[in-house]
């Protein structure tokens, strides 16, 4: 027999198996027979039991692999979102970088050629084409008004340079 100890510190006698085919060998057979057909239902509650645990757990570990499913979909939908987002910001940043170099660089050549005596292209470089150009680059905006606002400034910029300059007024030149 096989011994437990309890929770009071007694010793339990619970039968083990081999206790039970000793029993049973001392009984006739006709007995038997009786118990094995008696056993039989329990022994099929007993398997259904076992088959419907077995199934729940597949189930369980179903919904687990699911779940886990989702979750790594969840990470990688993160992962993506995050790496989209750092492209747009390096994107952003380059635009702005690249806006201030452009127009820096118009400003300081409008300086140059406004020092060299050109102030029709000075004022083409620094006038609504810096802003548009400025728009363009760092908002990321192409504004049709700006646009045609650019393009007849600098219309009117190319025609005005063009004119022969107008001979100074007759009786020579005021003081």
């Amino acid at each position: 027999m096989s011994q437990e100890i309890g929770q009071a510190g007694a010793t339990a006698q619970h039968p083990s198996g081999l206790d039970y085919a000793l029993q049973w060998a001392q009984l006739p057979s006709d007995h038997l027979q009786i118990a094995l057909k008696a056993l039989e239902p329990e022994l099929k509650r007993t398997h259904e039991f076992r088959m419907q645990q077995d199934a729940h757990r597949q189930e369980l570990e179903l919904e687990r692999l699911r779940l886990e499913s989702a979750q790594k979909q969840l990470q990688d939908q993160l992962t993506f979102d995050e790496t989209q987002a750092k492209r747009s910001h390096t994107l952003y940043m380059v635009g702005l970088i690249a806006g201030f170099v452009i127009s820096a660089g118009m400003l300081t050549a409008a300086v140059i050629v406004g020092i060299n005596n050109q102030p029709w292209l000075a004022a083409m470089l620094a006038g609504p084409s810096v802003i548009s150009i400025a728009s363009l680059f760092v908002l990321r905006k192409n504004d049709k008004t700006l646009n045609a606002a650019t393009e007849q400034s600098h219309r009117r910029a190319l025609n005005a340079s063009q004119q022969p300059p107008q001979p100074p007024p007759a009786g020579g030149p005021v003081i």
